[in-house]
């Protein structure tokens, strides 16, 4: 299952906490541990993010200085 796919069921469960039935403190721990599972995931997918813009940018950055090499040649 993606990184997506979790952050969603997460927020579903999240919304269905309330209306479980659960005897009282159990929705407000489970809240609290699908907050912080959805905040980690929402930290891993923006780390990711960044690290494949900064992977993209080196490979055209590689391609233009490969170009201009053959160039000058």
């Amino acid at each position: 299952m993606s990184k997506g796919s979790l952050i969603m069921v997460l927020g579903i469960l999240v919304a269905f906490l309330p209306s479980t039935g659960f005897p009282a403190p159990t929705p407000s721990v489970l809240a609290v541990i699908f907050g912080l599972a959805i905040i980690l995931l929402g930290f891993l997918v923006r780390q990711e993010r960044i690290w494949l813009i900064q992977a993209l940018e080196d490979k055209k950055n590689a391609n233009s200085e490969n170009a201009s090499d053959a160039n000058a040649s």
